[in-house]
């Protein structure tokens, strides 16, 4: 025993012969492994990266701590008492929205130094009268660059450079939107002078502040915030109020970088869980099919830990190779791929690369201790029998195996096939899971573009009308078909989310559900969204607030409407009048079929039409359409791995009874209708079984994922869809099929010579 640990242990030299024997074992996983890592480790840097700028932006950039909106501009010196009493310091932030041409807002600000910077990315700012700059963003999806012009208001302007406006890191137009629209909506920078001489009633009276004491904790700045609003209530007239904490144009980009991050994060996860298992299924395959040898090892003194270093070696050398290599691709190609992605949905500043550890134990370290802890759990276990049953090729922890009983009735070929089924059983149950997980990542990279589309189908469908006017105050209009309606938008109060409660006429020609609780004082519908998304049923109550008084509300929810549009709740025009305290007559915009052309801009807040309805779905079209590929990419490229993994394994097992057929006349072909269409037989049910557990998995990760979003879209699984995943699953089993069929080929006659029983 001693003389034998002094020698270089001679299981160190099998190591080559191993890796060499199962190249194309260790080459797959290695590359799917080695694609993980580098997608995630680049994902985490780019990621990173941005949102170290995005953080640091705050303080570089000098981003307001909130803002608020008054009717008209405030005197000299009207903020001073103010800025003396809570320490702010208050600046002018006018802005106007101006029509494009093609219809699209572009939201005029002068050039800004004190507050609210901004970080020119391309060309120059403005400094003539026909300048402007406007957001990269924009120009990106619009196909503008500097130099192009734009006509706005019946004016020609030039694109004289690209920037990002710190406060706009995410472009609503309107902060109770559902989502930033990028590609209609846009921020611009002009000069003092042109902005002097827009129309005075297009402007709007904005003044961010700052916080002097830049310490502060959220909760302080949010208390802070409240006593500005209430010294402001009692001595002007405020249309609007948004600390930076509400303010999703800064932080929803912020929001969304961290829930993406833990999405990530936990699909490299269960990808390494998945393929530590192939890993210790086909060590457990290498164990049995050199079980005498491992016997006799066991008999010469060699230690269950020394045999279980030695089987578990390959699998973390070529794990942690490809972690290594991943890491590195990730770090220098992939994560510019992956930031160009958040640059498509976000208006960021410049950002530098950060070389962060946390990525590196993330993607690396974690990994390792998973490879590590499932192998050592199941390869130890195959070790704990004893040398004798190594020796007599009793592979198993029971006293007596049970063959399972098959009827005489069926036929020879049926029986032969469920016989290697059984016999393959850990193989196959592990092939399960992996197409399980496969189906997930499917369903998802094809599941979004007809849930997308669906959902504009329905929101156009359920629409109230195709202008719906928001006004600052009522005035009357002409139109006969222009029907009045109520608006208020509330807070969610456990969770906080904005709500709009419409109330409507009882005999409405735009929206007749309502009728339904006219008479019924505290009853309301809600949306099919909100309840889908909170869990309502009819009966329960909720609870809404005013945004800025806090002043709570009780409703009972009486039923469920469809109207996908948005998070809703709907009661008649004099059950909201007499909710809210309002006068008889009081209404706060039109709904109608055509535009209404007597009303004065200075009047209309905004106007809600088409656009506006879709606009989630259109930019998670746009901001994710990259994505959904890679997904359904990345899920077949895991179909056909783990087919090809496991129905190899399989074929290893019965080479000795593969080639005894073929001394008994059998075919190449005839020998591949007995294990490759086995394997058909059980991917086939685990694509058709999976496929609803894959639904409910799902739209369980949906719910989350919709959860940390404004807004909701109703989860919705096109027919085609699920036959679009059976074709590629079957698809690409017949390529991997074909693989098999030729090494089935190539298994030589004498292996049914040698002795493995």
């Amino acid at each position: 025993m001693s003389t034998r640990k002094k020698t270089r242990n001679p299981l160190r030299r099998r190591l080559l012969r191993e890796l060499l024997h199962d190249f194309g074992k260790y080459l797959v996983v290695f590359t799917f492994i080695f694609a993980t890592v580098a997608m995630v480790s680049g994902f985490l840097v780019s990621d990173i990266s941005l949102k170290t700028a995005y953080d640091e932006s705050f303080e570089k950039y000098s981003v307001e701590d909130g803002h608020f909106t008054l009717l008209m501009p405030a005197e000299e010196d009207f903020f001073a008492p103010m800025e003396r009493l809570y320490k702010v310091r208050v600046y002018e932030n006018f802005y106007a929205d101006l029509e494009a041409e093609d219809g699209d807002t572009v939201r005029i600000y002068k050039m800004r130094s004190d507050v609210n910077r901004t970080d020119l990315l391309e060309g120059e700012y403005p400094s003539r009268l026909s300048d402007i700059a406007i957001d990269r963003l924009y120009a990106e999806n619009n196909g503008i660059s500097v130099g192009d012009s734009m006509i706005m208001e019946g004016r020609r302007f030039r694109v004289c450079g690209l920037v990002a406006l710190t406060d706009y890191s995410a472009l609503f137009k309107n902060n109770t939107d559902m989502m930033f629209d990028a590609n209609q909506f846009t921020v611009a920078l002009v000069t003092d002078s042109r902005f002097d001489v827009i129309d005075r009633n297009a402007l709007r009276f904005c003044y961010s502040w700052i916080n002097d004491d830049r310490t502060l904790s959220q909760e302080e700045c949010g208390d802070k915030a409240g006593e500005i609003m209430e010294w402001l209530a009692g001595r002007t007239v405020l249309t609007d109020f948004l600390k930076r904490a509400d303010n999703q144009a800064i932080t929803f980009t912020g929001t969304d970088m961290g829930s993406d991050k833990a999405l990530i994060i936990a699909l490299l996860y269960v990808v390494m869980v998945v393929m530590a298992f192939i890993f210790a299924v086909t060590t457990s395959n290498t164990i049995e099919q050199e079980a005498a040898v491992i016997g006799t090892l066991r008999a010469s003194g060699y230690t269950r830990g020394e045999l279980l270093r030695h089987y578990i070696a390959l699998p973390i050398i070529v794990s942690m190779a490809a972690a290594v290599l991943g890491n590195i691709l990730g770090y220098t190609v992939l994560k510019d791929y992956f930031a160009r992605l958040y640059l498509h949905s976000y208006s960021l500043t410049r950002y530098r690369t950060v070389w962060s550890s946390e990525a590196f134990w993330l993607t690396t370290v974690a990994p390792f201790v998973i490879l590590l802890a499932v192998n050592l759990l199941v390869i130890s276990r195959k070790l704990r029998l004893s040398p004798l049953k190594f020796l007599r090729r009793e592979l198993t922890h029971r006293n007596k195996k049970r063959v399972a009983h098959l009827s005489h009735r069926l036929r020879f070929l049926t029986r032969f096939r469920l016989r290697v089924i059984f016999q393959n059983i850990p193989s196959y149950l592990t092939l399960f899971v992996g197409i399980l997980f496969a189906n997930v990542l499917l369903l998802f990279g094809i599941m979004m573009a007809p849930l997308l589309e669906q959902f504009r189908v329905d929101v156009l469908d359920s629409k109230m009308a195709d202008y719906q006017y928001i006004l600052k105050a009522p005035v009357s209009t002409s139109d006969a078909k222009a029907e009045p309606y109520c608006l208020s938008e509330l807070i969610d109060k456990p969770s906080g989310e904005e709500i709009m409660v419409y109330g409507l006429s009882p005999d409405s020609q735009y929206f007749t559900n309502v009728s339904d609780v006219s008479v019924l004082s505290g009853d309301v519908l809600i949306s099919e969204g909100y309840m889908e998304k909170y869990g309502f049923e009819s009966g329960d109550d909720i609870e809404l607030k005013e945004k800025y008084s806090g002043k709570t509300y009780t409703f009972r929810v009486k039923d469920v409407v469809h109207y996908p549009a948005s998070l809703a709740v709907f009661m008649s025009d004099t059950s909201f009048r007499e909710a809210f305290d309002r006068e008889e007559g009081y209404f706060t915009g039109y709904l109608s079929d055509r535009r209404l052309t007597d009303i004065r801009d200075e009047y209309i807040a905004s106007v809600i039409t088409e656009h506006d309805l879709v606009v989630i779905a259109d930019q998670l079209d746009d901001s994710m359409g990259l994505v959904f590929p890679i997904m359904g990419g990345f899920a077949t490229l895991l179909y056909m791995m783990m087919i090809y993994m496991l129905s190899k394994l399989i074929l290893e097992k019965n080479a000795q009874s593969i080639s005894m057929t073929k001394i008994l006349g059998y075919s190449g072909r005839e020998i591949g209708r007995l294990y490759i269409t086995s394997t058909a037989w059980v991917v086939i049910v685990s694509l058709f079984v999976t496929l609803p557990v894959a639904a409910v998995f799902m739209r369980w990760i949906y719910g989350v994922f919709m959860l940390e979003m404004h807004g909701w879209l109703t989860f919705f699984v096109a027919p085609l869809t699920y036959v679009k995943m059976l074709a590629i699953g079957i698809v690409s089993y017949l390529v991997i099929g074909s693989l098999q069929y030729w090494r089935i080929r190539h298994i030589p006659m004498e292996n049914a010579l040698k002795n493995n029983e």
